[in-house]
């Protein structure tokens, strides 16, 4: 009789040797509009403050204060929604994330007044920070080593998408039919509960690791049935499935083989974060006070955001052929000499240079994500990359406030440079992680991981 061990290594073996399907593509499908309506959700309410702030009396402090309640409810929701579902499991925690955003942000649309407004959106905000982390994980442990790379990675070029919908919502609806309206339109992402019961199973690298041996080889020939449909597969690899020894999850982040590699991610996530976001919220301020007229601010941010999805989708396929180090490092390590061009640019160069951004910030943010997946153990893979996103929110936090300052006491022609100086960190940390996961197993990285850490 196979021990659990022996049994584990097999189902693992049989996921990997699947070609990819239909019912990957609905996993796929179902995780992409999950971040979709994420990042939707997240630009909407930057969009939707001007009409908020003149209706509650607020000033630009007070709105400014107002918007940061909910990125501190996002940074909360990456790190206990990461660090949860390692304990109750991906599938779980997708569908109460989902099911917490969609809520709360139609009952921002019911706010009688900004005490109500401040704790709806925060609490919808703890719900959206925590669904890119589980999704980017649950994507992760069911994706083929092969193709990890290209299958996490597109999955997170929904990002983008999301914010340009925000775009084109905010465009049509608030005009015409008031903030309060886009709120209630924000309720939609709840159909995807229905879907998430009828297609999404639990992740069976999760529920191995949890003992749930009889569910996970359930799962595991549901998918065969729908993924193989009778056709023969080559036999299963063979891989060594490590016994995991459990502790505290957040914790084990800091044991001595792994401190060193968590430290440098969360240096790369601080700085990528600071960038983007700093981006995001304060390029149009940046832009008026260099003198630019609205209509081609607007232009430009379109134009970054087109170059941002196909940076997006460009860097998933190019970590899976040439490798996620030299791939994240050339896009830091570039990236920040593109948002110096930018600082420079004029003309019809400003063009081509803020679409150089826009390929590399936020371009790299979904790679970033599966890199982190790959480098930690089951049993705390989400954990690691809900506190690689939280950790890096505090970026988020502090790059509008320093920014700001900025602009206020006449260093405004510098804040680009910030930007460019955070890439280039990034660029340098990612490196000395030192670790290439292209193409293994999840399994075959982090078996080997004490050595990994020492010589990393």
């Amino acid at each position: 009789m196979a021990t659990t061990a022996e049994k584990s290594a097999e189902l693992v073996g049989r996921l990997e040797r699947l070609p990819f399907s239909r019912w990957h593509r609905n996993l796929f499908a179902l995780c992409f509009l999950g971040v979709m309506f994420d990042a939707c959700d997240f630009a909407l309410f930057g969009m939707a403050l001007p009409p908020v702030a003149r209706e509650f009396g607020l000033n630009q402090a007070q709105a400014g204060l107002l918007a940061t309640v909910g990125l501190v409810g996002a940074f909360l929701g990456a790190l206990f929604w990461g660090t949860i579902s390692d304990y109750i499991g991906r599938r779980t925690s997708f569908a109460a994330t989902i099911g917490i955003f969609s809520l709360f942000t139609g009952l921002v649309a019911a706010s009688w007044n900004v005490l109500s407004l401040a704790v709806f959106r925060f609490i919808s905000n703890f719900g959206l920070g925590g669904e890119v982390p589980v999704a980017l994980t649950l994507t992760s442990e069911y994706s083929p080593g092969r193709i990890r790379g290209r299958m996490t990675g597109s999955m997170m070029a929904a990002f983008p998408l999301g914010l340009a919908l925000a775009a084109a919502l905010a465009y049509f609806i608030i005009p015409t039919y008031g903030w309060r309206t886009v709120f209630v339109v924000g309720v939609a992402p709840a159909v995807l509960l229905f879907f998430v019961r009828l297609v999404m199973p639990e992740s069976v690298r999760y529920l191995l690791s949890r003992g749930r041996v009889a569910e996970a080889e359930a799962t595991v020939a549901h998918i065969e049935a729908q993924a193989l449909a009778g056709a023969s597969a080559p036999p299963p690899p063979v891989i060594a499935v490590a016994t995991e020894e459990r502790g505290v999850t957040v914790l084990e982040l800091l044991t001595p083989e792994r401190r060193r590699r968590t430290i440098l991610l969360w240096i790369v996530s601080f700085c990528f974060l600071w960038a983007s976001n700093g981006i995001i919220f304060m390029l149009p301020t940046i832009l008026v006070q260099r003198g630019f007229p609205l209509s081609q601010i607007l232009v430009l941010l379109f134009v970054q955001a087109v170059a941002a999805m196909v940076g997006y989708t460009a860097c998933a396929f190019l970590i899976d052929r040439y490798g996620r180090r030299p791939v994240l490092f050339l896009y830091y390590f570039v990236g920040a000499f593109f948002h110096l061009w930018f600082a420079q640019a004029t003309g019809l160069w400003l063009y081509v240079a803020i679409a150089a951004v826009g390929w590399v910030n936020p371009g790299v943010y979904g790679a970033n994500g599966v890199y982190v997946s790959e480098l930690y153990p089951t049993h705390l893979r989400a954990t690691a990359v809900g506190w690689f996103f939280g950790i890096g929110r505090i970026g988020s936090f502090l790059a509008p406030a320093v920014v700001g300052f900025m602009l206020e006491y006449g260093a405004g022609a510098y804040v680009l440079h910030t930007f460019a100086l955070t890439f280039l960190i990034a660029s340098l940390a990612l490196w000395l992680v030192g670790i290439e996961t292209k193409g293994k197993v999840l399994e075959q990285i982090t078996g080997a991981e004490g050595k990994a850490g020492q010589g990393a």
